[in-house]
């Protein structure tokens, strides 16, 4: 790698650097002095100050005019250009750090891109108009690769088993989902492992953080799950269970939006839950706007409000 300009600029201060520019443009020591606020003795003294540093005379003075020498056209053209760049780098990096602009990029589970995560951004960027927050509807397991790839600032997902600092946001019940018609379920507002076992399971993939967290609930209660459908999507998860194909247990977030008519929401006994959390790329630093959101998820989470479901048990 070729770091032979960083040793070069060491021994250059950019505020001659800027002095002498603006000589250049104004073509007087009195206007530059002028534009940088400072006397012309001290602008003065900055450009003799750089040429003595370059080794060559960068303009020619006489009591009327000041003109660029050779060398002093040379610097001045491509400081014009460098100096636009860099100062618009400093200019947006300083919007970034006030937190007037920014974006930000988020992977979470599609149930919570449809409930929580549109309240969290809503409040958010009322207060920060300038932060834009891209979302990415994904599955647990991807989620997870994301973070620890480091291609997305944060995730906004389940507890899963990976090895990364998991920041608890909330929990949220899990719900059996029977088909109405079902007479096994009539007349119950809960059910239990054994009681669903007797219907074929109709669940998410292994590796996605739901299905890890009902093997361990069918586990200790001794039940084998017997898995008749695996499927990724909510939805026709749902469909198939009030088509009488089997039954599902789902987090609460995950049904909302769906069409319910058909199904009824047992409550799951023993009680069990889902965590979900917020997560960083490790050993990456978050820009300031991604750590803005992050603390805001953390602060307001529990503000978020859930509307009672079609059919739920009360």
């Amino acid at each position: 790698m070729d770091d032979s300009w960083i040793s070069a600029l060491r021994r250059t201060n950019l505020n001659q650097l800027v002095s002498f520019s603006a000589v250049a443009e104004r073509g007087s020591f009195r206007g530059a002095a002028a534009r940088l606020h400072i006397s012309q003795s001290a602008l003065s003294v900055q450009i003799q100050q750089l040429e003595a540093a370059l080794g060559v005379k960068l303009l020619h003075r006489d009591t009327r005019s000041v003109r660029l020498t050779q060398e002093g056209e040379r610097l001045q053209q491509t400081f014009r250009l460098s100096g636009r760049v860099l100062s618009r780098v400093l200019v947006s990096l300083r919007d970034e750090g006030r937190l007037e602009k920014g974006g930000i990029s988020v992977a979470t589970l599609p149930s919570m891109a449809s409930t929580f995560m549109p309240q969290m951004m809503r409040g958010f960027q009322a207060l920060h108009p300038g932060v834009t927050i891209q979302l990415q509807d994904i599955d647990s397991r991807r989620a997870h690769e994301q973070v620890i790839l480091g291609t997305i600032d944060m995730a906004v997902t389940s507890r899963g088993s990976h090895n990364v600092e998991f920041r608890p946001l909330f929990t949220e019940d899990l719900l059996a989902v029977v088909a109405a018609s079902d007479p096994l379920f009539a007349g119950r507002t809960s059910t239990t492992p054994a009681q669903l076992a007797r219907r074929p399971l109709l669940l998410n993939p292994r590796g996605i953080d739901l299905r890890e967290r009902l093997e361990e609930i069918f586990q200790r209660a001794g039940v084998p799950i017997n898995c008749a459908q695996e499927m990724t999507g909510t939805p026709p998860l749902v469909a198939m269970t009030a088509m009488g194909v089997g039954v599902c247990i789902l987090p609460r977030s995950a049904l909302y939006a769906l069409n319910l008519d058909a199904c009824r929401l047992l409550t799951f006994k023993p009680t069990s839950v889902r965590e979900i959390g917020v997560i960083l790329p490790p050993d990456r630093s978050s820009s300031p706007a991604a750590t803005a959101f992050h603390d805001y998820l953390l602060y307001h989470a529990e503000e978020v409000t859930w509307p009672p479901l079609p059919s739920e048990p009360t």
